[in-house]
């Protein structure tokens, strides 16, 4: 038998996203929300934090820089983990579940160091298999080498892992390298799970 693989992102699919606009506020940035919310997403240097190529603290002066804030980059930190989210318990049944089948279990996840200290330290990331952590691998999914990368080292067929994202671009780029992947978030992942993945 065949042995398979579940996948999972951590951002809208484990965690809920972080409070974008509490962050700003908390900030007392000097610039529009909307402004706030372009950089905090798309930036060249949160990409590039994603992937590890420039450290956090680097990114988040820069970021302090363009939103006029006065905090300390420590003073950022205190309130970015304030701003995050909470676990969508459908998810971390679903990971419970098949821990206790025995299943293999991985996080393959865009993050930055700050994003994973705080997960971490809040889940048992011990219950993974394995973790793909886009800052550790200098990738950025949807990019097809990051896809590549976890199917060799897990050494399987990439028919046999199922991931679950919530950007479709990110799904679309795993199916193209074999990936049985989902367009899913924490919301409604139970049912896709349980209706369209052979268990």
């Amino acid at each position: 038998m065949k042995e398979k693989i579940y996948v999972f992102d951590l951002g809208n699919v484990i965690v809920t996203p972080i409070n974008t606009k509490f962050l700003y506020e908390k900030l007392d940035c000097l610039i529009s929300y909307e402004n706030f919310l372009s950089f905090f997403l798309y930036d060249k240097s949160v990409i590039d934090a994603h992937a590890g190529l420039i450290s956090d603290k680097k990114h988040i002066q820069k970021l302090l820089d363009f939103s006029k804030s006065q905090k300390s980059i420590e003073e950022y930190k205190r309130i970015y983990y304030e701003a995050k989210g909470v676990f969508f318990p459908d998810t971390v049944d679903i990971i419970d579940q098949l821990i206790k089948q025995r299943k293999k279990v991985c996080l393959l996840s865009n993050l930055r160091k700050i994003d994973f200290e705080w997960f971490q330290s809040h889940f048992d990331v011990h219950k993974f298999y394995r973790l793909f952590l886009s800052y550790e691998m200098h990738l950025n999914k949807p990019d097809k080498d990051i896809y590549l990368k976890m199917i060799d080292t897990l050494q399987v067929n990439p028919n046999d892992i199922y991931f679950f994202d919530d950007i479709e671009k990110n799904v679309q780029a795993a199916k193209e390298c074999g990936i049985q992947a989902f367009c899913v978030t924490g919301n409604t992942i139970k049912d896709i799970f349980y209706n369209q993945c052979e268990l």
